[in-house]
């Protein structure tokens, strides 16, 4: 958003507040690392056209500055001959989308993966693996370098809105600005109450948990390898990762999270006080 709002308005007075000591550090930082194609989603929608364009985008900023991403491509396997009903409506809606899915028989299978069982495939191979964290690093340095001003370690406690002026406090100080986005995650239904809004919505954090496969493993497949995502479920299903340091993830599970930040197993941070 603020490399956006640069390239909007290169002469504004830009100042970027990151409660963390550098950029990447939640969600961003915490995913697998996908740069999906957009198969799944309904063409002409909002999400489709956005994780299209995004995946383009994407490929062509790490081209740009130079960040490593694997064009790995993605398979999503039929099991059965209902899973294959069901891969072959995936394949016409990825065609709508304009992407260039491909129908992949059983022994092409068995020759991609030798690993993997199946009666069929989809392959995606658009779908690419990158180190977000990294782009976000990139993207913190051409800010610093058109003239934007970052502070770290300064969590918002105060949001107040007086004329045309937006009043921002932390612990370590407060700033003035005409114009304030709040760019929070997890946090910003929070943020939003505390500027003021009248919200109906409070986020309920869900955890996704994953194995990472010993290193010995690492070569067991060539792809990235999804199961074909049954339609009466909101989940793509269990899947086998490639990420860009060359491990291997293998999940996810949902467990409810009883700290908004608190990625390790176990991690529970009592409410102080009404959030």
């Amino acid at each position: 958003m603020a490399r956006e709002l640069l390239a909007l308005r290169p002469q504004a007075s830009l100042l970027l507040l990151e409660k963390e000591d550098t950029v990447g550090k939640h969600q961003t930082g915490h995913n697998s690392g996908v740069i999906h194609a957009g198969i799944y989603y309904v063409p002409g929608s909002l999400k489709a056209r956005l994780c299209i364009e995004g995946a383009r985008a994407t490929k062509e900023f790490c081209d740009e500055h130079a960040i490593r991403y694997d064009t790995c491509g993605k398979l999503i396997v039929a099991t059965n001959p209902l899973e294959m009903t069901r891969a072959d409506a995936l394949h016409e809606r990825a065609t709508s989308n304009g992407l260039s899915l491909r129908r992949v028989g059983e022994s092409e299978l068995r020759e991609l993966e030798p690993q993997i069982a199946g009666v069929g495939a989809l392959l995606s191979p658009e779908t690419a693996i990158v180190d977000y964290r990294e782009i976000c690093r990139k993207m913190l340095a051409l800010l610093q370098a058109a003239g934007a001003t970052s502070h770290f370690g300064e969590t918002v406690n105060r949001i107040k809105e007086t004329g045309s002026i937006v009043e921002i406090g932390s612990k370590g100080g407060s700033w003035q600005a005409r114009q304030l986005v709040c760019c929070a995650g997890l946090q910003s239904d929070r943020l939003a109450r505390m500027a003021g809004a009248d919200i109906s919505y409070r986020i309920v954090p869900f955890r996704g948990e994953y194995f990472r496969l010993p290193p010995r493993l690492n070569r067991i497949v060539s792809h990235l390898i999804y199961p074909v995502p049954d339609p009466d479920l909101p989940f793509l299903g269990i899947h086998l990762t490639r990420m860009i340091d060359g491990s291997v993830t293998l999940g996810p599970n949902a467990v409810l999270g009883l700290s908004r930040e608190g990625y390790p197993k176990f991690s529970i941070k009592a409410a102080t006080r009404p959030t």
